[in-house]
C-alpha cells in the first residue's frame, strides 16, 4: 500500500504511531520497537518509513519544537544549509510526492536520495526555489554544506553557489566534507555567539544543534500546503 493521499492516513497507521511513540518514551530501542509495531499492524514498507522518519520520542520532539525559529529570526544571522537534505524534500514535492509534517514540526519525504539522483533539471528547480526563499529571509551569511561522497554533490554545490552569489546579498560559502553531518554540527557550535541556525530535517543533526529552521518545509507549504499531510503532527499535538 502506497501512501498516496495527502488528506488523511489510515486509522491503523495512526494507532501504530501511538504504540511506537509509547515504546520509545519507555526507553525501548528504536529498531526492535519499530519492527514490533510493523509486525503487529502489518504495515507496508512506505508505512514503516513514515513511522521511522516522522515519529520520535516525546523529549526529542519537544526539544526540536522549542529549537525551531521563524522566518523573521533568520534575518541578519548565519544560516547553515544541509544542501542535499533540503533539495531532496523539495524535489520530492516537485515530483508529485506527498510530504509529511512530523511530530517534531519538520516536513519530510519518504524516498530520500532517489528523488534527486540523475535529475539535474529538478535539482536546478529546487535550488531556484531555495534561492528565492532566501531572498525573503535575508540571512547575513550562508554556508552550503554537502557530503563529498554523495552522487552529483560537487556539481550541485557549484550550481548552488553560482546561483546564490549572483542573486543574494549574503556572503555564500560552499563547504564539502566527507562527514557533512559532523561538519554542520561543528559549524553551528562555532558560531553560537552569532546566533546561527541550521536548515535540515536530519534528526541526528537537529538533536545536536541549538537553533533549527525547516527551510524545505517552509518552501513546500508556501507553494501548496495541501500536499503536506499533517496527520502525524496533529496526532501528538492536537491541543496546540
Amino acid at each position: 500500500m502506497l501512501l498516496e493521499k495527502c488528506s488523511s492516513l489510515d486509522h491503523r497507521v495512526l494507532e501504530a504511531a501511538r504504540d511506537y511513540r509509547y515504546l520509545l518514551d519507555r526507553g525501548y530501542p528504536r529498531k526492535p520497537s519499530l519492527d514490533l509495531v510493523v509486525s503487529r499492524y502489518l504495515l507496508s514498507r512506505a508505512e514503516r518509513s513514515l513511522l521511522l522518519r516522522c515519529v520520535h520520542d516525546s523529549a526529542y520532539s519537544l526539544k526540536i519544537l522549542r529549537s525551531s525559529i521563524s522566518n523573521n529570526e533568520i534575518r541578519g544571522i548565519p544560516l547553515i544549509i544541509d544542501l542535499l537534505n533540503v533539495c531532496t524534500t523539495i524535489i520530492a514535492f516537485l515530483e508529485g510526492e506527498c510530504l509529511y509534517l512530523c511530530d517534531d514540526g519538520f516536513v519530510r519525504d519518504l524516498g530520500g536520495s532517489r528523488y534527486w539522483r540523475g535529475k539535474k533539471g529538478r535539482v536546478a528547480e529546487a535550488l531556484g526555489l531555495i534561492t528565492d526563499h532566501l531572498m525573503l529571509l535575508k540571512p547575513r551569511k550562508i554556508y552550503l554544506v554537502i557530503d563529498r561522497k554523495a552522487p552529483m554533490s560537487l556539481s550541485i554545490l557549484a550550481h548552488a553557489e553560482d546561483m546564490m552569489k549572483k542573486t543574494l546579498s549574503a556572503d555564500v560559502s560552499g563547504v564539502v566534507d566527507n562527514k557533512a553531518d559532523r561538519r554542520i554540527i561543528d559549524l553551528e557550535r562555532s558560531m553560537v555567539n552569532e546566533g546561527g541556525a541550521v536548515a535540515t530535517s536530519d534528526a541526528v543533526i537537529l538533536e545536536k544543534v541549538s537553533r533549527v529552521y525547516d527551510l524545505a518545509g517552509k518552501i513546500v507549504i508556501n507553494k501548496d500546503q495541501l500536499r503536506v499531510n499533517r496527520s502525524i503532527y496533529d496526532l501528538f499535538h492536537h491541543n496546540l
